[in-house]
């Protein structure tokens, strides 16, 4: 489905040069979920907004269903729901969806319309304006509208991030009903949301993949505790540089 091979993209800061992706390779399948997780600076955001076509890879080749992702029939297939979303809040909820939809150029009935916003828990507040939501209810609203325009790969970035735990369970949740339903990319820094949502990591340092693999294969591979093998698995890796 998702297909990131040998990307490649440098920055640069003043007279430093930032090597963010170093022939970075995976696949992701159709309906899988796939967890990309690394430390901060690790470059998941680089490859993230490289998939998205928000910046230029300098090597390399980007394909959904072996055609480019940046053509724009690709990029419609694509939803995004980002870490800190930043929405125009003085619009009512529907509204806002009903901007989104016409983007993608879908004609989605208010029945199913409603549906979706019962799905993330927000239907009694479907026409209330945003600045009226919480930030759990607007990272709710972020998973519904990268969601409605029903997409074949779903990126879903830091998503639980400054949630209380109750805020976070139901992120979870929404997520793990969507599971088979479509194709999901998954970012977090919580190990054990990862466990529960996905199939497949990618481990990332330095722009570089040092795991690939489902969650079984890691453990089996390196121990039990999840935290415990990324920590020795980016340490070891630092010591290798």
């Amino acid at each position: 489905m998702l297909e990131i091979q040998d990307i490649h993209k440098t920055y640069r800061k003043g007279n430093q040069i930032i090597n963010a992706l170093r022939g970075l390779s995976f696949v992701i399948n159709e309906n899988e979920s796939f967890a990309l997780i690394g430390p901060n600076g690790a470059g998941k955001t680089t490859t993230i907004k490289a998939i998205l076509n928000l910046i230029k890879i300098d090597k390399g080749k980007i394909l959904i269903n072996g055609v480019d992702a940046t053509l724009d029939e690709n990029r419609k297939l694509i939803g995004y729901a980002p870490e800190i979303p930043y929405y125009p809040t003085h619009m009512p909820a529907i509204n806002l969806l009903k901007v989104y939809l016409d983007i993608y150029g879908k004609n989605i009935s208010y029945d199913k319309i409603e549906y979706y916003f019962e799905l993330v828990n927000l239907k009694k507040f479907i026409n209330s304006p945003l600045s009226n939501y919480s930030k759990g209810m607007l990272q709710r609203f972020s998973i519904l509208q990268a969601i409605i325009v029903e997409p074949k790969l779903l990126i879903l970035d830091e998503l639980t991030s400054g949630l209380d735990p109750i805020g976070q369970y139901e992120i979870i949740e929404i997520v793990k009903s969507l599971k088979q339903k479509t194709t999901i990319l998954f970012t977090s820094h919580n190990l054990a949301e990862i466990e529960q949502i996905c199939d497949k990591v990618m481990i990332i340092n330095k722009g570089r993949g040092i795991f690939y693999g489902s969650i079984s294969d890691l453990k089996n591979q390196f121990g039990k505790d999840l935290y415990r093998i990324f920590f020795e698995l980016i340490m070891n890796d630092n010591k290798m540089e």
